[in-house]
């Protein structure tokens, strides 16, 4: 057994033969292992932000006031073990669901609590080391549940062969997430390919995508290798995938189904090895349904489909993000920030960015080029913004009557009025919108064409 003097372990249990009993066990890979008697005193008085690696306990010393999810939110560097003393199918769980890492039996399973706790922690700090490779330009370090799980889904799919698609507002960080899938799965030693699809004309795509040879079109003066060649034993990104034009789309299908591409002007197919993940800020179910988006295509790049959490999702994050793009826009611009006056201090914390981490991002850019002397004033304020989130138009409008109708009609006005504000705050998004409202899609969409609805 290798012994890791790094390794740092807090046992809790008021049962002096349970900590002793664990304490046995693991004392063969760390020599640093705490005690404490209660999950309480644990959370007041003995964790701090990094002083442990791993807390040990049994189920039963949660309660209401003290619970699993709320240690993990409150301490999310520590790893959660469950041993229980007397266990239970159910505790083991909602102990996983939780966020514990194990659960295990105090009397059957704790030889293999050592090697258990030396996985997660190499484990760890693999993941640590590719988290660091995108740390000088994004922040991957996170207390929100949304976004953990999100990172988490990431790296369960990264060793898989699945395609894989990411969804999302505009301005969250698809692509972000793309790299980070790219950089936990084995091919990161090879290249990362990245296609903003709705930059290129259908043409100029097909020739981006599959490559041409010298005088396949006008223009073309000499052979070009496609972005499906360059991405070979690598990771393909496509990004606004919802942008592809509906020919385009078929010929990409092809290519996922065979592993081959033909460039274009040639008959030569080139076989070629590489992980596809798409990206769009579109409800690719509506296109669907729409016929501006085959459900062929749909289904063969959503094996695995990842929501991206909008930053309004995420405000328990706000204030790092603050802090870490104001370090980056001082370094990228030269300009030493010294003090925020309190209105754009107010701002910042006060926006609801529906731009999301690229608003962030360029606001923050904003106030810093803009600053006097050091100081960030109310100058460096975006012109267009709207500090408070958008006025409840369905409420205003249905609190006051100025005719008795009868309440068949009243009912299908209001419920078309209801929908098209969920819809608006889903930003068109129906599957999303069903989710929130707990019906299918398929039945808001029969609504949205029974009372002619703006998705947008």
């Amino acid at each position: 057994m290798i012994f890791i003097n790094d390794v740092k372990i807090l046992i809790i249990n008021k049962d002096t033969a349970y900590i002793n009993i664990v304490n046995n066990a693991i004392s063969i890979i760390t020599k640093h292992i705490a005690q404490c008697n209660s999950i309480e005193k644990a959370f007041n008085e003995v964790l701090n932000d990094d002083n442990f690696d791993f807390v040990i306990t049994d189920y039963n010393l949660f309660n209401k006031d003290f619970t699993m999810r709320g240690l993990i939110k409150v301490y999310p560097k520590t790893e959660l073990i469950i041993v229980a003393s007397k266990p239970l199918y159910s505790q083991g769980s909602i102990s996983i669901h939780n966020g514990a890492k194990e659960y295990m039996d105090i009397k059957s399973e704790l030889n293999s609590l050592p090697n258990k706790i030396l996985n997660i922690f190499h484990e760890k700090k693999d993941k640590t080391k590719l988290r660091e490779k995108l740390l000088n330009h994004y922040l991957l370090d996170s207390t929100s549940e949304s976004y953990n799980k999100m990172l988490s889904h990431c790296e369960k799919v990264a060793n898989t062969k699945a395609n894989i698609l990411l969804t999302g507002e505009s301005g969250t960080g698809k692509e972000v997430a793309a790299k980070y899938i790219h950089l936990c799965s084995p091919r990161s030693t090879n290249s990362f390919v990245p296609v903003n699809c709705s930059a290129f004309t259908e043409t100029l795509l097909e020739s981006e995508l599959f490559g041409h040879e010298q005088g396949s079109f006008t223009g073309a003066l000499k052979s070009k290798q496609g972005r499906f060649e360059y991405a070979n034993n690598g990771t393909l990104f496509l990004d606004e995938v919802g942008d592809i034009n509906l020919t385009t789309q078929v010929k990409l299908l092809r290519v996922l189904e065979t592993k081959k591409v033909e460039r274009l002007g040639s008959n030569t197919e080139r076989l070629i090895d590489f992980r596809l993940i798409s990206a769009t800020n579109k409800d690719l179910l509506c296109e669907v349904v729409n016929d501006k988006f085959r459900e062929d295509f749909f289904y063969r790049i959503s094996t695995i489909v990842i929501n991206i959490p909008p930053l309004r999702e995420r405000h328990d994050d706000l204030d790092k993000l603050i802090k870490f793009f104001l370090e980056k826009s001082q370094e990228e611009n030269d300009i030493k920030i010294k003090y925020i006056e309190p209105e754009p201090e107010k701002f910042l914390y006060s926006y609801n960015y529906p731009g999301n981490i690229r608003e962030l991002k360029s606001i923050i850019d904003r106030m810093v080029i803009l600053s006097v002397d050091g100081n960030i004033t109310k100058d460096g304020i975006p012109i267009l913004y709207n500090i408070k989130n958008k006025e409840n138009n369905f409420c205003k409008e249905t609190s006051s009557f100025n005719k008795i109708i009868n309440f068949k009609d009243f009912k299908i006005e209001t419920e078309s009025k209801y929908l098209e504000w969920v819809l608006s705050q889903t930003g068109g998004n129906v599957a999303e919108a069903a989710r929130k409202l707990d019906i299918s899609a398929r039945q808001l969409f029969n609504k949205i064409k029974e009372y002619n609805i703006k998705k947008s």
